[in-house]
């Protein structure tokens, strides 16, 4: 696409959500004002961080979209002054900001992450972050301003010393800088790459710097250790390669959800070895940076990948993600290739999207109760409305027991429920089964649970070798149990118990993009109606229990509900697994985030599951479509299973007819969607581990309930005068 931009306008890469950046072009005069203790900067590079990429490729915790990312800056402003900036905004007054350990204020915002960054042409500092540039600082060489006091801040806490051994793992640009460094303090460092093709990369710079850098070592006792990279078995080699007392800077994080042996730490203990985590840096730290620039400019000039234009930037994120570049920097121009998904101004963008809402809802309600996917709309068109013609009479059945009037409760309300729900006012459960709808959240990875994704796996195992409560309650009540892998992040040998209806290894982290494709959603629900027509085949249901197993599933829960309901996430958001205060705060952040971002079609039951739900879920939407279609009973247990029956019953509203709310979850959401379906729970036994238990605890009493509609005598029948 050709377009101009006008050299007053503020050219600006937004990344709108994962994977998905839009270059837009806004008149400098129609930008809104900057905030109180803040100053408007015209950027003349900004280089662009690992960091940076990850948070284009998964998003991050601290991230709202839409933002501009980019926080290592070179910048000027209206009198020509140049500046580095200190990509932090600190309150002053913490007890870490009055130790001068700024980094760790609790109130910390980050340019790039909290506010747009530098990937612009203009980019607003609070005006307390700007670090004047000496003459002597070359302005595209002020982009390692920020890197290099990462570094600076991690070697104030090992507190090197002349003479001493370093060993260094990563020979990335962190990794060569911090070589650099140690040699500039008189430390002789030692780099450890695995990749011939990155030391090569580097060449000019490890020679022109005289460091030593190979790939692996037979040496050891080194004085101190850094991790310059995300590799686990890094970071163990790290703490083997440690002399007694030595000092490891854990300055990289290392790839979620990895074991770590703990022999190591117990390694950590025999050679009292100091693990001193590293994590940003202080305005002190950028400062003392300067001078290490103006130093080894030389140097750090062959650490320069390339300066791009910044419509380039996508195409170099797959290199910078997998570290297969150096350091890229990014001059705020555009290419001969002009502004690619250019929005031409902030109004005629917000037109166009308007335009887009009006017909995607208009088109949503033409085809309210359709999925457009012919096997799940056949299976909704098939569930009859229970008639409610039979009501009266099952109502006057149970009325005449022998029994004060109401006296048996919920037993009463139950009995006359599922006599209307199968047409016959002697009700019968048959065969009861249990299926247990397992499946992976990638919105764990917002740190949303108390217990780590691995363990939906490691339960589902434990369901399959029945040790698990679901377990116990079934074989004492006689309930068909099936475990149904519809996405776990593990595979598991063949079982007589387990159903395989895997979509995808767990669902995407959808607080920075959908869940699941359209397609994918599709498939989880005809994957879950296949489960129970399968079963359904060999032998007659009368009653299903919906249970489920998914680390991180009562957020997705939440989110549903409050797509439905209208409910604010403060009112949706429960303790799941059993986080604690500020776990639930952040809980609450991540769902209007993920609200925000997403706005789901009300009414739309395909749209809503696509974007915030899973695939155990999924799986029970087409199991509750599938058994209503046969008129047999479904027993929601938790606020997971209520969820997804509500996506069901958007999707056909016949189906709560045959729907029970198994227990009062103590998760506050579920309130707000039973009540929206018109459901009232069996149970309040205060459970919170889902699984089903609370589904087979009240097929228990549903059995009873029709025995009690069955079997006991009416004052007629018994002779009793009744108290008329």
């Amino acid at each position: 696409m050709e377009s101009k931009t006008n050299s007053n306008d503020q050219v600006r890469l937004v990344l709108k959500q994962r994977q998905s950046f839009d270059l837009e072009s806004l008149p400098v005069e129609d930008a809104a004002p900057c905030d109180e203790g803040y100053t408007r900067l015209k950027t003349l590079y900004c280089a662009i961080c690992r960091t940076d990429a990850k948070m284009w490729n998964e998003g991050h915790r601290e991230l709202v979209f839409p933002r501009v990312p980019g926080h290592e800056i070179a910048a000027y402003d209206e009198e020509g002054r140049r500046f580095a900036v200190w990509p932090g905004k600190s309150c002053g007054i913490c007890r870490f900001c009055k130790k001068g350990r700024s980094n760790l204020c609790s109130s910390m915002k980050i340019i790039g992450f909290h506010t747009d960054g530098g990937f612009a042409a203009y980019v607003d500092v609070p005006t307390s972050s700007v670090v004047p540039l000496g003459d002597e600082v070359q302005s595209r060489l002020a982009v390692f301003a920020e890197p290099l006091g990462c570094v600076l801040n991690a070697f104030g806490a090992l507190m090197p010393r002349p003479g001493e051994s370093m060993i260094i793992f990563g020979g990335g640009t962190l990794g060569l800088l911090s070589a650099l460094v140690a040699k500039s303090m008189g430390v002789d460092p030692t780099v450890i790459e695995k990749s011939e093709e990155k030391i090569q990369r580097a060449r000019a710079f490890i020679d022109l710097a005289e460091i030593r850098c190979e790939k692996q070592t037979l040496q050891s006792s080194f004085d101190m250790a850094i991790n310059a990279c995300a590799d686990p078995v890094a970071l163990s080699l790290a703490i083997t390669k440690l002399e007694k007392g030595g000092r490891l800077s854990f300055f990289s994080g290392v790839h979620k959800n990895k074991g770590i042996e703990t022999n190591l730490f117990n390694l950590a203990h025999y050679r009292e070895l100091a693990i001193l985590g590293a994590y940003g840096l202080t305005k002190k730290n950028m400062e003392d940076a300067l001078p290490l620039i103006s130093k080894y400019g030389t140097a750090l000039e062959l650490l320069i990948e390339e300066v791009i234009p910044i419509d380039a930037v996508e195409s170099v994120m797959h290199n910078v993600l997998q570290g297969k570049s150096l350091k890229y920097v990014v001059e705020p121009i555009v290419s001969s290739r002009g502004i690619l998904n250019r929005t031409a101004s902030v109004h005629a963008g917000g037109l166009a999207n308007k335009k887009k809402i009006d017909n995607k809802g208009k088109k949503t309600m033409e085809a309210i109760n359709r999925t457009g996917n012919q096997a799940i709309d056949e299976v909704a068109a098939k569930i009859a409305k229970v008639d409610e013609s039979l009501r009266p009479a099952a109502q006057h059945k149970i009325d005449n027991k022998t029994k004060p009037l109401g006296a048996l409760g919920m037993l009463e309300d139950l009995g006359v429920k599922i006599a209307v729900a199968q047409g016959d006012l002697n009700p019968e459960l048959n065969r009861k089964v249990m299926f247990v709808f397992a499946g992976d959240h990638g919105i764990a990875d917002e740190g949303v649970s108390a217990f780590p994704a691995e363990v939906t796996g490691q339960m589902v195992l434990n369901f399959l070798s029945g040790g698990a409560a679901i377990n116990v309650l079934c074989r004492h009540q006689g309930i068909d149990m099936h475990v149904v892998d519809m996405g776990v992040k593990a595979d598991f040998d063949d079982h007589s118990s387990l159903i395989n209806k895997k979509v995808r290894r767990g669902t995407r982290n959808f607080a920075i993009e959908p869940a699941m494709t359209r397609d994918e959603a599709v498939t989880a629900i005809n994957n879950g109606m296949d489960v129970f027509f399968t079963e359904h085949k060999k032998s007659k249901i009368s009653i299903i229990g919906a249970g489920e197993m998914g680390i991180a599933n009562t957020t997705s829960a939440a989110a549903i509900i409050c797509a439905v309901t209208g409910i604010s996430p403060e009112d949706a958001a429960g303790r799941g697994t059993g986080i604690d205060d500020k776990g639930l705060d952040h809980k609450i952040e991540v769902l209007q985030k993920v609200l925000d971002l997403h706005k789901p079609d009300t009414k739309d039951g395909l749209d809503i599951l696509k974007k915030v739900g899973g695939f155990e879920i999924a799986g029970i939407v087409g199991a509750v479509l599938a058994a209503a279609s046969q008129k047999s009973i479904v027993v929601l247990d938790g606020v997971i299973s209520t969820a997804a029956g509500l996506i069901a019953s958007l999707i056909n509203p016949n189906v709560e007819g045959y729907l029970i709310s198994g227990h009062k979850s103590i998760e506050k959401a579920q309130a707000a969607a039973l009540s929206h379906m018109g459901l009232v729970p069996v149970l309040d036994f205060s459970m919170r581990l889902g699984e089903g238990t609370g589904a087979a605890m009240t097929i228990d009493v549903a059995d009873a309930a029709c025995r009690i509609m069955r079997e006991m005598a009416s004052f007629e029948d018994a002779g009793v005068s009744n108290r008329d």
